[in-house]
């Protein structure tokens, strides 16, 4: 028979929610991004249905990570990639992990390059949400988006392949993938577009010899 002090007691469940709830507001202050900046890089020109979904997930706090299973008493919240025991957020999947450093590196590389501009540093903010990008024309920046998104995909992947099936790769061979799979978006749009709109998509990224496109990566 329940007593008064047994119904006014917390359950296991509640004061499990409470505890997440305290770990998600160290983590996660925000809960999710929104406002037009952020709109306007997830409906960007340069973006694919695949891309373009993935980055309204993240802006949504919508992605699955081990913290958000935690709160379904699923799990214990870590990160799933190997020698790293942090709490498997939004923000921690694709930036703050260890493992991801070397591509937003590499992109890091590939930005100044491309906008001439070597005061302007990648952000968390930028990474996750396109916030706060470096000065550069309507071209380049179309093509950091794609090429930001792609290393984001290609992270979501390859953990959700370590998640289902056991196969992670090393973060060079993500990287690998990235370009891969920025040559063969690049490729089809020469065949595809016409010359000048192909020009202003992505000339900045690519030379033409022989009448082939080369990627310059």
């Amino acid at each position: 028979m329940s007593t008064v002090g047994d119904v006014l007691q917390p359950s296991a469940g509640d004061q499990y929610r409470a505890i997440f709830d305290d770990l998600v507001g160290q983590v996660l202050p925000n809960g999710y991004a929104s406002g037009p900046e952020v709109w306007r890089v997830v409906h960007g020109r340069s973006l694919d249905h695949r891309r373009r979904d993935l980055l309204w997930r993240i802006a949504h706090d919508a992605i699955v990570t081990n913290l958000k299973r935690l709160r379904w008493c699923l799990g214990d919240g870590i990160c799933p990639r190997t020698g790293c025991t942090r709490w498997e957020s939004v923000p921690h999947v694709f930036w703050q992990c260890g493992f991801v450093a070397p591509l937003w590196e590499w992109f890091q590389a590939l930005a100044d390059r491309l906008t001439f501009c070597n005061t302007w540093a990648v952000s968390q903010d930028y990474a996750l949400y396109g916030l706060s990008p470096p000065p550069c024309n309507t071209s380049v920046h179309g093509i950091l988006t794609f090429v930001s998104a792609s290393i984001k995909l290609s992270l979501w992947k390859d953990r959700c392949n370590i998640v289902f099936r056991g196969e992670g790769k090393f973060a060079d061979a993500v990287l690998a993938l990235v370009r891969t799979e920025i040559k063969l978006r690049v490729e089809a749009d020469f065949v595809l577009l016409p010359g000048s709109t192909f020009g202003r998509c992505w000339g900045p990224l690519v030379s033409v010899r022989a009448g082939r496109v080369i990627v310059n990566l």
